[in-house]
């Protein structure tokens, strides 16, 4: 156990000691940073611990996802305690040390947490394993996701505060791209989750909370959202368009926005299209916007579509 992993112990264990030794007369502001500061750390140290407790990628997977968690609250109260120097009027001790707390936890997330791009299995090495390999590390049946880096945005933009499971329900060449069937069978199982890849390379689909049942019928959905996963870019739905963010159709597998995405029953032998953005938006200023859902491909041939559910089951920490 080394130094950093000892300080977290002892001043971490007993949360009852740490609101003696620390709340006490000073401004309330000081008190509630110093308090949730603490309570974070405490929260940290127990995901390392039950991070180092095991090596193994599938079984460490949600650990690490929750790491990531924990560091972005993190990160976001030690920016609020750097910036704490006009409410410490009293020269409260207490921050300075806890400044140097939270640095030595900073120093730790980077040289020792599982972060993405750092400690997942790369693309390359990814694509060397067989497709049941993929599958058991991705945990989900996916031959469009390559990386867990990817599935840990995915991840991510579904929700902040809740662990996500995906079940697939629908996958375009084993069912030969029949529209019919996945409205026949699966129309009311929401919410979905919805990966395109084109045969330009484009790896991009959809979320919405919302059914596809329905012809040519406008819906709401303010969840609703798209991405491309080339980029790791997600967008969302502009709130003057929330009662448009679909269009349910029996002939299409996927209508988002107005023509931002529309997919096409039998899809991988005729064009589908996106003009992206119009009811959903790039917040990516540096960048040109127009068909960079499908990488300025504003019409292309799908070879491969999944379909899945999305479960939200519990409260990430």
């Amino acid at each position: 156990m080394n130094t950093i992993q000892n300080e977290l112990l002892a001043n971490l264990m007993n949360p009852n000691n740490i609101q003696i030794k620390f709340i006490d007369d000073s401004s309330l502001q000081i008190n509630i940073l110093l308090n949730n500061t603490f309570q974070l750390a405490f929260k940290i140290f127990k995901n390392h611990e039950i991070y180092e407790s095991n090596d193994e990628i599938l079984k460490s997977k949600e650990q690490i996802f929750q790491t990531n968690n924990l560091k972005n609250k993190f990160d976001s109260l030690s920016n609020e305690l750097q910036n704490c120097d006009n409410i410490n009027k009293n020269n409260d001790i207490r921050l300075q040390k806890l400044k140097e707390f939270t640095t030595k936890l900073f120093n730790m997330f980077n040289n020792r947490s599982p972060m993405p791009n750092q400690n997942f299995p790369s693309e390359q090495i990814m694509l060397t394993k067989t497709k049941e390999e993929r599958y058991r590390i991705l945990g989900i049946k996916s031959d469009i996701v390559h990386t867990l880096n990817e599935l840990f945005y995915i991840s991510q933009w579904l929700s902040s505060e809740k662990v996500t499971r995906l079940n697939l329900l629908f996958k375009g060449p084993y069912e030969n791209f029949d529209e019919v069937k996945f409205h026949a069978q699966y129309d009311n199982m929401v919410p979905n989750l919805i990966l395109i890849e084109a045969t330009n390379g484009a790896r991009f689909g959809g979320f919405t909370n919302n059914t596809w049942k329905g012809e040519n019928l406008e819906k709401a959905d303010k969840t609703a959202f798209l991405f491309n996963l080339n980029y790791l870019e997600k967008y969302p739905i502009n709130p003057k368009y929330v009662k448009s963010a679909i269009n349910a159709s029996t002939r299409k597998f996927c209508h988002f926005g107005k023509n931002d995405l529309t997919i096409f029953g039998h899809c991988n032998q005729m064009y589908s299209k996106s003009e992206f953005p119009q009811y959903y938006m790039c917040l990516k200023k540096d960048v040109k916007p127009n068909n960079r859902l499908t990488l300025y491909s504003p019409d292309f041939i799908v070879r491969d579509l999944e379909i899945f559910q999305v479960y939200f089951t519990m409260k990430k920490i």
